[in-house]
């Protein structure tokens, strides 16, 4: 990926949405034991860790440690606690009808490219850097409780966020789920867009018809379904399937200080449930 470090960061609300390409590494992704719960009950939210979205919807161990938070908001948009069962499971009481939000975050960090690998840290610390990376990982979900989808497209305020325009909870397999990508709070044009659902296999050919026109796919064989955002920051996703599904999205851009780092990497996945 091409980059000018020198680019002055006071235009990152403009240009950098227009510069930043994808990139597709780790993610982390939320994994509700129930999307659509009623008033009064609790919901335990896995976390899942890794490179791809198997059927068990855990690909990697994650660490005791590696999350820095995980937040929810309720349909009135008030901050709730998550009680922690253990590193990879919390609960959620739902007490209100509504949309909550649920995000996380794997702490931040620098890795440095040099000629001998790759090594934690940034261009400060790290002796022959070719090419540093601030990585920002982040995951988010909504549980549309009560049958009511009040306030499903409130923000969380995460700097690159998923957010649905449509109710997921009425979808049925082949419809269309719209949505929209911020970055900064910023509509996000020409982003690439990335979804599959728990159990795909390469074999599976038939959801590779999914694949927007004019896109064809990378070689990535756990994404079924791919787009690009247009002008406003929009896109529509067919989808195909009934089940968990995971839309991923990579974004890397110039970091403000080139003489320790040369660019971010904000990774967001927002899971839901098609029934």
């Amino acid at each position: 990926m091409k980059k000018n470090a020198h680019i002055v960061l006071m235009w990152v609300a403009v240009l950098l949405v227009a510069i930043c390409p994808a990139a597709y590494a780790h993610n982390i992704w939320l994994n509700p034991s129930n999307q659509f719960p009623e008033v009064g009950t609790t919901v335990d939210i896995g976390i899942g860790w890794g490179h791809k979205f198997p059927a068990n919807r855990v690909d990697e161990e994650l660490k005791e440690g590696r999350v820095e938070a995980i937040q929810a908001m309720d349909p009135d948009g008030i901050a709730v606690d998550l009680s922690k069962v253990s590193t990879g499971l919390y609960r959620l009481k739902i007490d209100k009808p509504g949309a909550y939000l649920v995000t996380a975050r794997i702490k931040p960090g620098f890795f440095t490219k040099t000629p001998k690998g790759r090594e934690w840290g940034n261009k400060t610390t790290v002796a022959n850097a070719i090419k540093c990376t601030n990585y920002h990982i982040q995951g988010k979900t909504i549980l549309i409780a009560g049958g009511s989808d009040k306030n499903l497209t409130q923000t969380a305020g995460q700097p690159l966020e998923i957010v649905p325009l449509t109710d997921f909870k009425q979808m049925k397999p082949g419809d269309t789920l719209s949505i929209k990508l911020l970055f900064d709070g910023n509509p996000l044009p020409d982003a690439k867009i990335r979804a599959t659902y728990a159990g795909f296999e390469a074999a599976d050919t038939a959801s590779r018809k999914n694949t927007a026109k004019g896109h064809k796919g990378h070689g990535h064989s756990h994404f079924p379904v791919e787009t690009v955002t247009d002008n406003q920051g929009q896109a529509d996703l067919k989808l195909e399937k009934a089940g968990y599904w995971m839309i991923v999205l990579s974004h890397r851009c110039p970091y403000s200080d080139p003489a320790v780092c040369d660019e971010f990497m904000h990774n967001v996945a927002f899971t839901f449930e098609v029934k």
